[in-house]
């Protein structure tokens, strides 16, 4: 099979095809034909050399991906052949709270992520992917939607008429609107783009704000009478953490799902006393939350945005595109 593995260090100019062994499952594996995988700004930030774990070459990179089941052990039960199936990206944490045993594990990095042709992995490592969607839309799903629902879900228990602020068109954002949207919340959109307000109201965000100079918590205030948002998911980071915090109501909760603008943060202590605010940094999921949202998903027969799929071969124009930004949903490859 074809893997594509950071060789001599970590870096798109040293990520190259090799020829590697077929993998064999044990009694209790699958193996997966890696259909689709989809980006992350981690995976951008591994291979800038800018994250936050200890990575080290030789490596497979990139954490979410989806794949059909084209073998099993003797002794499996979770899976079938020809099913479509995503391994999980923090493979150790399959419920509960997390701990640091449970989160060691990382696909793409510290451990061999899924742009291969083939992945072979444990019948508890993966969850079979939402009968609805295609394999880019799967491949979408193990970091962006399982963190979005773990934020909304798990920390946030987010409720019918809750004001569920999102910055951005990315995947957690995106994704999070939906959710929010069948939960019975209000969300509200945050974008730089004019020509993304029909997009986001289709996807059903309640309030649309194109905010070009930073005043959106402002017109959050107006939209909500002056109360506040009840959560805010923050995928920005550095000084959009403290426009969070003043956008959010008395005991409101802000997310910290990312830091595209930079990984310090600084707000004013006063400020967040006054709104009693909760920061949550966001770890994922586990695969309690995956499964739940695609009972939810398939369901609601929710689709996850796809901004563009690119061939695996053509992997450093998609590294490129995700860079530049400015993207609706997910940035993708296909085998």
């Amino acid at each position: 099979m074809k893997a594509y593995v950071y060789t001599n260090r970590i870096s798109l100019d040293s990520l190259l095809p090799e020829e590697r062994a077929d993998p064999v499952p044990g009694p209790h594996d699958v193996v997966l034909r890696m259909m689709a995988l989809s980006l992350n700004y981690r995976d951008l930030a591994i291979a800038r050399g800018h994250y936050h774990a200890a990575v080290e070459p030789p490596l497979i990179p990139i954490s979410d991906g989806a794949g059909e089941v084209i073998a099993i052990g003797a002794n499996v039960t979770r899976f079938r052949l020809g099913d479509l199936a995503c391994p999980i990206y923090l493979p150790d944490w399959i419920d509960g709270p997390p701990s640091p045993e449970k989160l060691r594990r990382r696909l793409g990095g510290p451990n061999d992520g899924v742009m291969a042709e083939l992945v072979c992995v444990h019948e508890e490592e993966a969850v079979r992917a939402p009968s609805h969607l295609d394999p880019v839309e799967a491949a979408s799903l193990p970091v962006a939607a399982v963190t979005a629902w773990h934020c909304l879900f798990e920390h946030g228990q987010v409720r019918p008429g809750d004001v569920v602020v999102t910055i951005g068109t990315g995947g957690v954002s995106l994704v999070a609107l939906q959710f929010s949207r069948v939960a019975g919340a209000l969300p509200i959109a945050v974008t730089r783009r004019d020509e993304n307000e029909a997009p986001l109201h289709s996807l059903g965000a309640h309030s649309v704000i194109v905010d070009k100079s930073n005043t959106w918590p402002e017109q959050v205030m107006k939209l909500t009478n002056k109360i506040g948002a009840d959560v805010v998911l923050d995928v920005v980071g550095s000084d959009s953490v403290r426009r969070s915090i003043t956008a959010i109501r008395h005991g409101g909760v802000v997310h910290l799902v990312g830091y595209a603008a930079g990984e310090e943060v600084r707000f004013d202590i006063f400020e967040a006393i006054r709104h009693a605010v909760t920061i949550r940094v966001a770890t994922a999921g586990n695969r309690h939350d995956f499964e739940a949202l695609a009972r939810v998903m398939e369901h609601y027969q929710i689709r996850p945005p796809i901004d563009r799929a690119f061939p695996v071969r053509n992997f450093r124009d998609a590294f490129g595109h995700l860079e530049r930004g400015g993207h609706f949903g997910k940035v993708a490859l296909t085998f």
